[in-house]
């Protein structure tokens, strides 16, 4: 058994500091094997809100891999968005805005879906670059067979139940069928600061059993003040015999329920 702790959304620069210290506290005391970050660290990818993510990662008493999201690049300085966008990410967070974490039950590859920019306006729903999934699926195939495969993104592939007009990464269905037949089972994701989760099975393949589909699992901010509706909250996954299971937990103004 493996247990998950998926948070995203963060946002430092705009937090409620009373929720980041009781999650952190949450956290260190009933500790997860690894806890998953799907980006967003920053509210404006400025420095000093790089380092108070930093922080609240180094205070983990666990392992961690994150992900960039689209606020974790600059948009006050166009030449540094265009010619080195994740320069503070990498200064602050990590080298590889990719990474890969594996155990003996479990596999976590990072997918970087955040967009520099392009010919359209919403430069903020991301895209899965070609290069960025073949890397993927390369690290896949590389890795042993057996254990349980989790991709981790910071924009939703499938939209929420009750908003199917929802904009998603560009390219994400191609992703989503590659990556299941490269034996992903679960995609965890945020940046619509909601938590849900749909099941994606390719129509072109017949799925045997129900753990033979792909899950993308959303969860909401971590605890941002930037809130859509629906209160602070992260995700609980419990890995175990193949399969996945979940468990939102919500901050209800005074704990974590």
């Amino acid at each position: 058994m493996r247990i998950l702790d998926h948070i995203s959304d963060l946002h430092f620069c705009r937090v409620d500091q009373r929720v980041v210290d009781a999650l952190l506290e949450r956290l260190n005391a009933d500790p997860a094997h690894l806890v998953v970050v799907s980006g967003d660290l920053t509210m404006r990818a400025r420095r000093n809100e790089y380092r108070a993510a930093r922080a609240f990662l180094d205070a983990l008493q666990v392992p961690w891999v994150a992900v960039p999201g689209n606020h974790d690049i600059t948009a006050y300085y166009p030449w540094e968005r265009f010619l080195d966008p994740f320069g503070r990410w990498q200064e602050f967070v990590a080298e590889d805005t990719e990474p890969v974490w594996q155990d003996e039950e479990v596999q976590v590859v990072g997918l970087n879906t955040v967009s520099r920019g392009g010919l359209h306006l919403q430069w903020e729903n991301g895209r899965v670059p070609r290069a960025g999934l073949l890397r993927a699926l390369r690290r896949l195939r590389r890795l042993p067979e057996g254990p349980f495969r989790v991709v981790v993104a910071h924009h939703p592939f499938l939209a929420p139940p009750d908003s199917p007009g929802t904009p998603l990464v560009v390219r994400g269905e191609r992703a989503l069928r590659d990556l299941a037949a490269a034996g992903v089972r679960l995609v965890l994701a945020g940046h619509l600061h909601i938590g849900y989760s749909g099941g994606y099975v390719d129509a072109r393949s017949v799925a045997t059993e129900e753990g033979d589909r792909l899950t993308v699992l959303q969860a909401g901010s971590a605890f941002s003040t930037r809130l859509r509706g629906e209160p602070n909250a992260y995700n609980r996954v419990v890995i175990e015999d193949g399969r996945a299971r979940w468990t939102a937990h919500r901050w209800d103004g005074e704990a974590w329920r």
